[in-house]
């Protein structure tokens, strides 16, 4: 489903998902979802833009149980 601000660019938001914790890097979804942890803040980056793309696109899969603050572990490990 698009939204309206979809057409919007919107700078800045992207970094903003971002941050470390202790065991690694993560970014948020939209939903309120945590993904990650990644190795380093330029593979969360990349995963992030991956994520963005997919979701744009329509082919991430339905989350049925997805819970706000929720943390979803990347599949490399």
């Amino acid at each position: 489903m698009k939204r309206n601000s979809d057409n919007k660019r919107q700078t800045g938001s992207r970094t903003n998902r971002m941050f470390n914790t202790g065991d690694g890097w993560y970014f948020k979804t939209r939903e309120g979802a945590m993904v990650g942890p990644f190795a380093d803040e330029l593979e969360a980056s990349t995963q992030l833009e991956v994520y963005i793309r997919l979701a744009n696109t329509g082919l991430l899969p339905e989350q049925e149980e997805s819970s706000p603050g929720r943390s979803v572990t990347n599949s490399s490990g």
